[in-house]
């Protein structure tokens, strides 16, 4: 990392198979990590020129009703994993920011939790236009999507708050503005930065997870009432870090108008609903999907072949 943070550039002869603008990109990463290592703390510079549709000017205006968004999952039980808690973190007015956790231990449950996650959100829209659901790098909305899939279940709903751009991904705004002292960009990574401190441990949490989820997959005695206290109060933090990671890049995108005097554009806001012939077609098939569950059990498990 010393030598190719102080590599000269342009190299000659050319190294095979990597461009000169990825090499001077890697270069750059090495040399404010041996910078961050030599002050003995985590730094950041910003990437200029900002690019338009990137970055910072992606971050959609603040919203009363933002929010934050984290989830805890096992890929290795019933199959297909299962999305065991839906953490999310709201905006009160006048009051501290509220957590709110949806458990799961089953499939039946998942579906619930799911769909009482998006009639939270798609009641938080209709009372507030502009909000938006912030999360850290792409697994949430995908998450979401690939429940909305499982369960057959809030399909429109999910179409539409993708239509309208509702999920913001921080990883990418942090990715795309700035340039920081460390070897992975996760977001434990980049809370000193932003001076975020964590109530759980991250070695706590770490044993927690696993040993819960291990419990999840394979069975086994263990205080459960303990680890979810730990692996609630972990993802709780990982929703705070998101909601104060977004404040933090607001300061740093105001900072850069006040430095160059010009503004950076918001994304447009978009209301996700669908174009007449979509709309429809969506409408006839909620018609044929209600006929074909309306006498079908609430639980799966219980689904017989002919169901």
């Amino acid at each position: 990392m010393a030598g190719l943070a102080a590599l000269a550039l342009p190299v000659r002869p050319k190294i095979d198979r990597i461009g000169e603008a990825a090499l001077l990109r890697i270069r750059e990463q090495a040399r404010l990590q041996m910078m961050g290592r030599e002050q003995g703390k985590t730094c950041y510079e910003m990437l200029e020129p900002m690019e338009i549709d990137k970055g910072l000017a992606t971050l959609p205006a603040p919203s009363a009703g933002d929010l934050f968004l984290d989830l805890e999952s096992n890929p290795y039980v019933l199959d297909q994993g299962l999305e065991y808690l839906i953490g999310f973190l709201t905006l009160e007015v006048s009051a501290e920011p509220r957590y709110e956790s949806l458990w799961a231990f089953n499939r039946t449950e998942e579906k619930k939790t799911f769909e009482d996650f998006i009639d939270v959100v798609m009641d938080r829209w209709q009372r507030d236009p502009a909000m938006h659901v912030y999360h850290y790098a792409p697994y949430e909305p995908t998450a979401i999507k690939r429940l909305a899939g499982r369960h057959g279940t809030c399909v429109d709903d999910v179409d539409e708050l993708l239509r309208a751009g509702m999920f913001v991904d921080l990883y990418r705004v942090v990715r795309q503005s700035l340039r920081a002292s460390v070897e992975s960009y996760s977001i434990k990574s980049l809370e000193p930065l932003y001076g975020f401190s964590r109530a759980v441990p991250l070695r706590e949490a770490n044993v927690a997870l696993n040993t819960f989820e291990a419990a999840l997959a394979l069975g086994g005695q263990c205080d459960i009432e303990s680890l979810l206290k730990t692996i609630e109060g972990y993802n709780r933090d990982d929703c705070v870090s998101t909601f104060r990671l977004r404040d933090w890049l607001e300061m740093l995108r105001t900072e850069h108008e006040a430095r160059t005097g010009q503004a950076i554009p918001r994304p447009e806001m978009r209301s996700g609903k669908p174009g007449l012939d979509l709309a429809a077609q969506l409408d006839e098939v909620s018609d044929v999907k209600d006929r074909l569950i309306s006498d079908l059990p609430d639980d799966e498990t219980e689904w017989t072949e002919e169901q």
